[in-house]
């Protein structure tokens, strides 16, 4: 069959809805993330960007080399406004079933290379008291989707969750801007709507998960993994966070094996990806490219449904 092509369209998160992009396992892919406060207008890669970038650089580059996946944010609450003037915020976050929180403060950037990130992340888990936090894109120089449906979801975080609402840099993914990270559940979404983002903290405080038509995938998990689940709890109707997880036991070129637990029982989903519509996935580019979809199929000797489907992940 052809690759369908979309038409173009100024932004490109319309143009990914117009698209009917499955959203299901499309989250970023990390387990280890490093936060670092900084209030001032970001350039388009955002972190190398910085002026105090090459201070810590040595540094990043050492943590690296000990926790490969390490994913540094930049954050904020509001341009030109720091959380707590003359100290700089940061969060060392490890997702998954143990999650890890340590925030720490440090009075220049400098200062940052002192932190054993290896260290921190290993250490736990220690939990926030006040809430998750509640991560938006912002970047708009990044790409202008985030900026212009981001910043209304940013601040309506900020209403409800003032403590745990932060605007970030680049999540991945601003086809499906305006996007949300929420940590430490590592839960991604995307299309999130500003009026939705009350009911989005509220379900996290209670450790659900939001709405799964927005539900992109948890980060701490590989993204055929991520349909995996994704395709169960649609089908089971389940929304609490801890209720499903899974791991990939085998791979064949763009093909899956996929252990999921649930309910006691560990499921075998074969979760294997083709080339969608293709359609430009940033405002800044001319170019279009093949979007992702992950189809899901059960064993049907140990299937979820008594009588199991084959099944794609919806759009959203």
């Amino acid at each position: 069959m052809p690759t369908r092509i979309v038409p173009s369209s100024r932004f490109c998160s319309r143009v990914a809805r117009d698209a009917e992009t499955p959203m299901a396992g499309t989250a970023t892919e990390a387990v280890h993330w490093l936060l670092i406060e900084d209030p001032m207008p970001w350039g388009p890669q955002a972190l190398p960007d910085a002026e105090w970038y090459p201070a810590i650089e040595p540094a990043l580059t050492r943590w690296r080399a000990d926790v490969p996946d390490l994913r540094v944010q930049l954050i904020r609450r509001r341009i030109k406004t720091w959380d707590a003037p003359g100290s700089i915020r940061c969060f060392v976050v490890r997702t998954g079933s143990v999650p890890v929180v340590h925030a720490r403060y440090v009075s220049a950037y400098a200062d940052l290379q002192h932190l054993d990130v290896p260290n921190l992340l290993t250490r736990g888990p220690a939990g926030l008291p006040d809430g998750p936090l509640v991560l938006t894109c912002t970047n708009g120089r990044r790409d202008a989707c985030c900026a212009k449906w981001g910043r209304p979801v940013a601040q309506a975080a900020e209403q409800v969750h003032p403590d745990g609402a932060w605007q970030t840099s680049h999540l991945g993914g601003h086809r499906f801007a305006p996007t949300v990270l929420v940590l430490p559940a590592g839960t991604h979404y995307g299309w999130v709507d500003a009026d939705a983002v009350p009911d989005l903290v509220d379900a996290h405080r209670h450790k659900r998960l939001f709405d799964l038509n927005h539900y992109r995938g948890r980060v701490h998990h590989l993204r055929p993994v991520q349909a995996a689940c994704i395709a169960l709890r649609r089908q089971r109707a389940v929304d609490a966070l801890p209720a499903v997880d899974g791991r990939v036991v085998a791979r064949k070129s763009d093909s899956y094996k996929v252990a999921v637990d649930y309910d006691g029982a560990v499921y075998t989903a074969f979760v294997h990806a083709t080339e969608g519509p293709s359609f430009v996935h940033s405002c800044k580019d001319d170019t279009p490219k093949p979007s992702t979809e992950w189809h899901v199929t059960w064993d049907t000797d140990a299937s979820p449904l008594s009588d199991p489907p084959t099944t794609k992940p919806r759009p959203a």
